[in-house]
């Protein structure tokens, strides 16, 4: 999900933090290791890490947060300019550390990032984190987008956060009110509708489904696709993206998924499609709605609005009865990954720290800091939260005999605007404004058109 990825992010403050010291914008002494990030919920589990690592290695890690995004980049260009960056730049996976390694702002790390090393990453963050040649053909020559400058398999950053789209969270005070076992998950598409249906029905005003509908691939890709993907099973989803499209987005089986996804546009909340993705994560985290779809990183984010895990329950999207999957999987993709800065004096300090940060005990303790789901393997029964434990088993218990779903994997699309248009086309089901075949027909035509204009 790297178009949407820059979404997700998108925080309400500019702050900067620093632990151990006060806050600067420079590399500091030869003793103090500095580190930025963008995720004000990073910020207790990066001191925590740093203290452990620190006493370690007797130096003081210095921990800086800037937000939002386009403040932090901002810093960091600037920063680059003035030759005052951090050693160590936190950034999205799968795009954002390409891009700082092709403006000359962080390192090659390849030799340093070893197998040995790579093998403690969940399944399928290694294969997201790498830098293909189409990848660096796809961006063409355009000095804004190209990555001419990369080389393919190469590293240019460790992944240390992972997630996936395609999460539902229940609030599980108004489920019990509403006559819904919260314990229980439901056992398809169609149950879990009929759920949302009863606590619509208990209390009007709360019982409904949210989600940032105000960004539209939020329910293309983090509700409709892993839906589409079970009862389709992976050929045919793949396929129907495909050059021949085959399925056709029209087919009988495409057309089928797409009814399912309508089955949700009674059960949205009232303005809905008015909702960034904060405002739906407060809303739930108030109390004011029963169910919001998510991801593994909005367990975090409704932690920091204060919502009590004790009081939520969480599920991955139900597969749908009478589809190819009974049950859906899913394949962790990496997410924010720690960059080595080309002006650091420390590079070796700063490997070390990041793989200590992706250790099994540095993994283990980011989890438990920050309620997210760490890039590096970790045993679930070593954690404390039982919330955090269905987190981890989401990427780590895969169906038997089914292939984990890739919730970020567009390999098969054309590129271009055909992923953001789709997205449109499926939000004219909660406005009401389009029918099921209309909507099948178009995103077909949006597809054909696509791959006509790659060459």
């Amino acid at each position: 999900m790297r178009q949407s990825r820059k979404l997700l992010a998108v925080l309400s403050t500019f702050a900067a933090v620093a632990a151990f010291s006060a806050c600067s914008s420079q590399s500091g002494g030869d003793s103090v290791l500095t580190v930025w990030t963008f995720k004000q919920s990073e910020i207790k589990a990066l001191e925590a890490a740093g203290a452990d690592w620190g006493k370690q290695n007797n130096m003081t890690v210095k921990v800086s947060v800037y937000t939002p995004d386009d403040a932090y980049r901002t810093k960091i260009q600037a920063a680059a300019k003035s030759k005052t960056l951090p050693d160590i730049i936190s950034i999205h996976s799968q795009g954002g550390d390409w891009k700082l390694a092709q403006a000359g702002i962080v390192q090659d790390i390849t030799d340093d990032f070893t197998s040995s090393w790579q093998d403690q990453l969940l399944p399928g963050v290694i294969t997201g984190a790498t830098l293909t040649e189409e990848t660096i053909k796809n961006s063409g020559s355009d000095p804004t987008t190209t990555l001419n400058n990369l080389k393919a398999g190469h590293f240019y950053g460790v992944p240390y956060m992972a997630g996936t789209p395609g999460v539902i969270y229940a609030n599980k005070t108004l489920l019990t009110a509403a006559g819904v076992d919260p314990s229980t998950t439901p056992a398809s598409w169609q149950d879990w509708v009929a759920a949302i249906q009863k606590t619509q029905a208990h209390d009007s005003s709360t019982g409904g489904l949210a989600t940032g509908l105000q960004v539209p691939e939020t329910g293309y890709y983090w509700l409709y696709r892993p839906m589409a993907y079970a009862y389709l099973g992976a050929d045919a989803f793949y396929g129907r993206q495909g050059r021949s499209q085959n399925p056709s987005w029209a087919s009988e089986a495409s057309i089928k998924t797409l009814e399912l996804y309508n089955q949700l546009t009674p059960l949205w909340v009232p303005g809905v499609l008015g909702l960034g993705i904060d405002q739906a994560d407060q809303a739930f985290a108030s109390g004011k709605v029963a169910w919001v779809v998510g991801g593994t990183f909005t367990l975090s984010s409704l932690s920091t609005f204060g919502l009590s895990p004790d009081h939520v329950t969480i599920f991955p999207v139900p597969a749908a009865s009478g589809g190819v999957s009974s049950r859906i999987s899913y394949q962790a993709s990496p997410l924010i990954s720690g960059a080595v800065s080309s002006t650091s004096k420390h590079r070796a300090q700063a490997i070390s720290f990041l793989k200590y940060l992706t250790s099994v005990k540095g993994a283990t303790a980011f989890a438990e800091n920050t309620l997210d789901l760490p890039a590096a393997t970790i045993p679930v029964d070593s954690l404390s939260s039982p919330l955090l434990k269905q987190l981890v088993a989401l990427v780590t218990s895969p169906a038997a005999g089914q292939t984990a779903f890739a919730a970020n994997d567009f390999s098969a699309d054309p590129g271009g605007t055909v992923a953001h248009d789709t997205a449109v086309q499926l939000a004219k089901f909660p406005a009401r404004s389009a029918s099921v075949p209309d909507i099948a027909n178009t995103i077909s035509q949006l597809y054909t058109s696509a791959w006509k204009a790659v060459n």
